[in-house]
């Protein structure tokens, strides 16, 4: 019996070591595929079959900076994410306390009404979006860029800090108005300390929202303020597809993401397991 226990565990194990490998595989091989093709000479990327082992070359990553406006499609990108990632943590993170704090009327439902919003295809936004934008006269602005990436960030925010607001007991904030704080004090030096792992978890989404977005650049920025997000596409000609360029370019934009990634890991994996049971 223990034998054949033991044989049906190392069968179990077996099969999800290899699904672990085939998801590993799934999730890397991409990456892996881009990376080294940012590193491979021009002639080895349309190789059949694929060259796996090649001398690196930085000739793609040179060519990118010397030919392109990569360092301004970079600028604006940054600028747009960091400022949307902020203004949406800001007022997203004060609407979240109030629906985890406050009983009003629409405190329950305005959150899943928020949630809908979120849910709606971009492509039927991007119109009203462009309207608005050119009435104000935003269009081809930072301003205007970070409203729209704000606007459909905010609600993901709400909705990831409500959870996390929920966890922090109410007991804390309670001895703190004792104490003679205000409810904007409390909030400042008891509750945001604490929600600081769920802060930085939210950031990292909000951050990828606004750096990863295609259509609303294409539609609402212009020469001016065009972002990464678009920039492959204008590698694409009559004569062909530069692959190099392309992944040279993919390469450094995944880059600022797992910097940032990495700068708030410690906090991420606490925040996720914070809001993981909502009150």
């Amino acid at each position: 019996m223990k034998r054949r226990q033991t044989k049906r565990w190392s069968i179990s194990s077996l099969i999800r070591t290899v699904l672990i490998l085939l998801a590993m595989v799934w999730s890397l091989g991409p990456l892996y595929w881009m990376a080294s093709t940012a590193f491979m000479p021009s002639e080895l990327d349309h190789s059949v079959p694929p060259v796996f082992i090649f001398p690196p070359t930085l000739k793609n990553f040179a060519n990118l900076l010397a030919t392109t406006s990569f360092t301004h499609y970079l600028s604006n990108t940054l600028i747009v994410s960091i400022f949307t990632t902020i203004i949406a943590l800001l007022f997203g993170s004060l609407a979240a306390y109030s629906f985890a704090r406050f009983r009003y009327p629409g405190s329950d439902t305005l959150p899943l009404f928020y949630l809908i919003l979120r849910m709606l295809p971009r492509f039927v936004l991007v119109i009203p979006y462009y309207l608005l934008l050119r009435t104000f006269g935003l269009l081809n602005t930072y301003t205007g860029l970070i409203l729209a990436y704000t606007t459909f960030s905010l609600p993901f925010v709400i909705w990831l800090m409500i959870g996390f607001f929920k966890e922090i007991p109410v007991e804390l904030e309670e001895a703190g108005m004792v104490d003679g704080a205000n409810r904007l004090i409390v909030l400042i030096r008891i509750v945001l300390p604490l929600a600081l792992p769920g802060l930085a978890a939210t950031s990292i989404f909000a951050f990828l929202l606004g750096w990863n977005e295609l259509l609303f650049s294409i539609i609402l920025a212009g020469r001016d303020t065009h972002t990464l997000a678009q920039m492959p596409l204008t590698f694409e000609t009559d004569q062909g597809t530069d692959w190099g360029l392309v992944m040279a370019a993919g390469t450094l934009i995944l880059l600022p993401v797992i910097v940032f990634a990495l700068a708030v890991q410690r906090y991420i994996l606490r925040g996720m397991t914070l809001g993981a049971v909502k009150g």
